[in-house]
């Protein structure tokens, strides 16, 4: 079902609507981080002798023609790189990363209880959907909601990464829709002098429903791979 998480997310911002204007708090300022990486896109980096013996060892992505990079856990499958024209998409996951664009059919998934991230870096977006998305989180309070026959979308904080300045927020089906399960943790970063919009999303996947409450399965396998999430987003350099 993985694949369909584009076109829901697109749905669930197309609905957010602007809400009464309130004072944000000051934006969580993301570490800086060198932007010297290593050119190799998949370069497992072995713990030196002074780490713990469970530090898990890391990778970094780099494209230099967008001027992206971060680090995850090398034990990850991937990363999927999609270009298309002005448009980067990258993805990596606990379980095996099928090409973007992968029929349902041709998916298959061992691993139960697996999560993925997708990264999107668009240039000079013109997808309006986008800047409702922003606007509604920006009329929010952190842990504020606002919810319409088929989203919830949970404001987390607000994040500012160099030039780029947006919000971390939960994204996942109000109680009246009748769809098929879905919960993201997304981030939307917008340069406003530029147009070029960045987006991360980690959402669960292959989820055990066997307890029968699917909304606090997906978000327990979401809070277990919190610290992953976080590490791809501080590791974030963007040029």
């Amino acid at each position: 079902m993985k694949k369909t998480i584009p076109s829901l997310i697109l749905l669930l911002a197309i609905t957010l609507s602007a809400c009464a204007t309130q004072t944000a708090p000051a934006p969580t300022t993301l570490p800086a981080t060198d932007t010297a990486v290593p050119t190799a896109t998949h370069t497992p980096i072995p713990p030196t002798p002074t780490q713990p013996a469970s530090t898990p060892a890391v990778a970094y992505y780099t494209n230099s023609a967008f001027g992206l990079s971060f680090e995850y856990p090398s034990s990850w499958y991937g990363p999927d790189e999609y270009i298309a024209g002005p448009i980067l998409r990258v993805e990596i996951g606990s379980d095996v990363v099928y090409p973007y664009g992968t029929s349902r059919e041709d998916q298959v998934y061992t691993l139960l209880n697996s999560y993925y991230v997708v990264i999107q870096y668009t240039r000079n977006d013109q997808v309006q959907a986008w800047n409702d998305t922003y606007q509604a989180l920006m009329n929010l309070q952190d842990g504020e909601s606002l919810s319409t026959l088929r989203s919830l979308t949970i404001r987390v904080r607000q994040l500012a990464l160099g030039r780029f300045t947006g919000f971390e927020y939960i994204a996942t089906l109000s109680e009246t829709a009748q769809t098929e399960p879905f919960y993201a943790r997304s981030v939307i970063l917008m340069d406003p002098q530029t147009g070029d919009v960045l987006t991360l999303m980690g959402s669960p996947n292959n989820v055990d429903l066997s307890g029968g409450d699917w909304r606090q399965a997906y978000q327990a396998i979401d809070e277990a791979n919190l610290p992953i999430f976080q590490q791809i987003l501080v590791s974030l350099t963007i040029q």
